[in-house]
């Protein structure tokens, strides 16, 4: 059926009765009294869905760091489209929002507490995660991108910082960022915990 027919309006019906304005006023009344109770309807399934939906996320943000409106928020109406007719799980949503509440955290240079292994970065240098080893990019690729700062589980050497700007010394120089240093600067095989330290780009063989 087409909407006009759903909501009792047929453009045929209403030229039909424009000699008769007793009938023709009775019809739109009859349309719009319908369309009135459509809108109604679909107003409070909508209240219905989104007050479920943040139910649903009450539950799946309990002992996490975020709101639920925060995670709705976050979903796309695609998203949403997709919970209503159960193509989205309760679990995926649990995912979501542990996701988005780990990249806050990251965002503020705090260490998820579920990284908890050494890694290195090929981007980023030492790093922590969930696993260990070396890795050609990892999730606080993001930080140095945005210039927020990293945590670090171990010292680095100033001298394989980029931001490492050497002075007329062979082994001295100053950080780009300002860090504390000496009068006559830093040396470069300096070893300290540095949140701002990005490596050197590795030569090729």
């Amino acid at each position: 059926m087409s909407w006009r027919e759903t909501l009792g309006v047929s453009l045929s019906k209403t030229a039909s009765y424009t000699y008769n304005t007793y009938k023709s006023q009775k019809s739109l009344e009859s349309s719009n009294s319908t369309y009135c109770t459509y809108s109604t309807y679909r107003d409070r399934n909508a209240e219905t869905d989104n007050a479920n939906l943040l139910e649903t996320l009450a539950d799946v943000c309990r002992g996490l760091d975020i709101t639920p409106v925060e995670v709705k928020e976050a979903l796309s109406p695609e998203d949403i489209a997709d919970w209503r007719k159960g193509a989205i799980s309760g679990d995926t949503l649990a995912a979501f929002a542990r996701a988005l509440a780990q990249r806050r955290e990251r965002d503020q240079g705090k260490r998820p507490a579920h990284y908890t292994e050494q890694a290195t970065c090929k981007h980023c240098g030492p790093i922590w995660l969930w696993f260990s080893g070396e890795v050609p990019g990892c999730p606080w690729c993001w930080n140095r991108a945005a210039d927020k700062p990293i945590p670090r589980p171990c010292s680095v050497h100033c001298g394989d910082c980029i931001r490492f700007g050497r002075s007329d010394h062979p082994h001295l120089g100053h950080c780009a960022k300002g860090k504390p240093e000496a009068i006559a600067g830093m040396w470069d095989t300096d070893r300290r915990y540095c949140e701002r330290f990005i490596p050197q780009p590795r030569s090729k063989p």
